[in-house]
């Protein structure tokens, strides 16, 4: 699988799905991992309480990519995200993120996050935890 379709799959499997997904995660990301959001850092598990936060505030997500590129190990994106919150409010951000993969995993990702549409509240939804 090239880094490229790690990614996509990636997003899939961890954003686009309604439940939490330990053992992919797992699988998918080093515990080394650093992500750098709007100015804030996240370890390995800061990401982990990340993602079960949003599987609790969000209904649906989808990614839309306008750019993907590969050169190595590192997957630079440029994508859409268009969420529906389980209160029934919706929201879109746009992202441009750095990915880098070795061996099979995401070991680290920064990334910068613009709320286009929704509720100044949920700005910092890219780096809640």
């Amino acid at each position: 699988m090239s880094n490229k379709q790690f990614i996509k799959t990636f997003f899939e499997k961890v954003l686009e799905t309604e439940e939490y997904n330990d053992d992919f995660i797992r699988n998918s990301v080093d515990k080394d991992y650093i992500q750098r959001v709007d100015g804030k850092s996240l370890g390995y598990e800061e990401f982990v309480q990340h993602i079960k936060l949003l599987k609790t505030k969000i209904s649906t997500c989808t990614i839309e990519f306008l750019t993907l590129v590969e050169e190595g190990e590192i997957v630079f994106s440029n994508h859409i995200v268009s969420l529906t919150l389980k209160n029934g409010k919706q929201g879109k951000s746009h992202v441009i993120a750095e990915f880098r993969i070795r061996d099979g995993k995401l070991y680290y990702c920064d990334e910068l996050t613009f709320l286009i549409e929704g509720s100044e509240k949920d700005k910092n939804l890219g780096s809640e935890h």
